[in-house]
C-alpha cells in the first residue's frame, strides 16, 4: 500500500490492520481440507508467552537495579548519620537484599530437561548432536507434530513463567516492605531532625 507523509499515524494504523487481515484470510483460503483447525495456534501461544517472559526479565532487571541503588544510599546513609529508629533501617536494608537475591533467582537462565526429544528449546537442540540430525528432525515433521512441539514447549515455558512470576511478586512485596521500612528508619528521623 503506498502512503505519502500527510497520512495520519490513525490512518496507517488502520490500514496496516486491514493488510494483516487480509493477509490472515488469504493463508485460510490456502489451507487444505486435511489441515488442522488451528493449525499456527501453538507457534502464536509460543510467541505470547516469550514475549510475557521477556517481560518479566526486564521488570526484574529494573528491580534489581532499583534495590542495588537502595542498598548502596542506605549504607552511606548510615556512614553519615545517627539514625534512632535503628530496627527499621536493618529491615529496609534487610529487605532490599533479600529483594534483590530473589530477583537474581528469577533472571537465572532455565535449564531444565523438561523434553529432551523436543525441537524448539534450546539444549534439547544441542542434544540432537549434529547439524544434520536436527535437520532430519525438522524434515520429518507434519503439521500435526508441529503443533504438538509447540502444546509441549508451551506448558513448560508457562511452569517457567508461572515459577518466574511468582518470584518476581515477592521480589516485589519485599522491595514494598523495604521502602516502608526506609521511609519509617531513615526518611522520617531525618526530616523531624531538620525541624
Amino acid at each position: 500500500m503506498n502512503r505519502t507523509s500527510t497520512d495520519s499515524p490513525f490512518s496507517i494504523a488502520i490500514a496496516e490492520g486491514s493488510e494483516l487481515a487480509q493477509a490472515m484470510g488469504t493463508t485460510q483460503n490456502v489451507a487444505t481440507a486435511s489441515d488442522l483447525p488451528i493449525a499456527g495456534f501453538g507457534a502464536g501461544v509460543h510467541q505470547y508467552l516469550n514475549m510475557l517472559l521477556t517481560q518479566i526479565y526486564s521488570k526484574t532487571t529494573t528491580l534489581l537495579a532499583a534495590n542495588m541503588v537502595l542498598v548502596s544510599l542506605l549504607l552511606s546513609t548510615r556512614a553519615s548519620t545517627l539514625l534512632t529508629l535503628v530496627p527499621f533501617y536493618i529491615g529496609s536494608v534487610f529487605f532490599f537484599a533479600l529483594s534483590a537475591i530473589t530477583s537474581t533467582i528469577v533472571l537465572f537462565p532455565r535449564l531444565h530437561h523438561h523434553d529432551a526429544n523436543g525441537l524448539l528449546f534450546w539444549r534439547a537442540i544441542l542434544m540432537k548432536g549434529s547439524p544434520d540430525d536436527y535437520y532430519s528432525s525438522v524434515q520429518a515433521l507434519n503439521k500435526a507434530t508441529v503443533e504438538e512441539e509447540y502444546a509441549k514447549d508451551n506448558y513448560h515455558i508457562s511452569k517457567t513463567i508461572h515459577f518466574k512470576d511468582s518470584m518476581l511478586r515477592a521480589a516485589i512485596t519485599m522491595f514494598i516492605v523495604g521502602m516502608l521500612c526506609a521511609v519509617i528508619g531513615v526518611v522520617t528521623p531525618m526530616v523531624l531532625s531538620r525541624h
